[in-house]
């Protein structure tokens, strides 16, 4: 059986005068965990977490068992 190995990347947010914009250009993060062969499944935002954050998560093939 094929088991799915998951990755976790933490983009921090800042406030702005127009709302919550990311710390840095996350879609660069899923390029390039694309070109190793990551698949981006889902963006989490914790915007009223005590750190405000969005959270990217990737999903790949592993091992098979």
């Amino acid at each position: 059986m094929t088991t799915s190995e998951y990755s976790f990347v933490s983009v921090p947010l800042r406030r702005s005068r127009a709302g919550w914009e990311f710390a840095f250009d996350y879609q660069s993060v899923i390029t390039e965990r694309a070109a190793d062969g990551w698949v981006f499944v889902q963006l989490i935002l914790l915007e009223h977490h005590a750190e405000p954050r969005g959270d990217l998560v990737f999903v790949r093939k592993g091992q098979e068992q």
